[in-house]
């Protein structure tokens, strides 16, 4: 994420933050989350590293556009987008801000996955 603050990723972040906020009270539709994870997989495919992401994006995408709202699928998939979240943010070519905007992304995926 470099020079990330003009980057299609680091609008997704900052759009991604601001839709799930803290993670504890998110409402989200269904309809919603296929439209952040849709700007997602456009910057994230391609790039090295995020290759599981972009899997467990295009598996939550597809089960919110089936109707199948499955909680412990979803949950499931949040948890593991939460671990490779943070595990990007520790990566040395992440510099801080983006850091410590994607370890704020990991706790709101994690406190958003408990709500299913």
């Amino acid at each position: 994420m470099q020079g990330a603050e003009n980057t299609l990723e680091h609008r997704m972040l900052t759009d991604t933050l601001g839709a799930f906020g803290d993670g504890n009270t998110t409402m989200l539709t269904p309809e919603r989350g296929i439209l952040l994870i849709e700007g997602w997989l456009n910057p994230l495919r391609g790039d090295v590293g995020a290759e599981r992401i972009v899997a467990e994006l295009e598996m939550l995408r597809d089960l919110l556009k089936s109707g199948d709202l499955d909680g412990d699928k979803i949950r499931l998939l949040l948890l593991n987008m939460a671990s490779h979240t943070s595990a990007i943010s520790h990566e040395p070519v992440v510099e801080e801000a983006d850091a410590r905007q994607l370890r704020q992304l990991a706790t709101a995926l994690r406190n958003f996955a408990s709500q299913f």
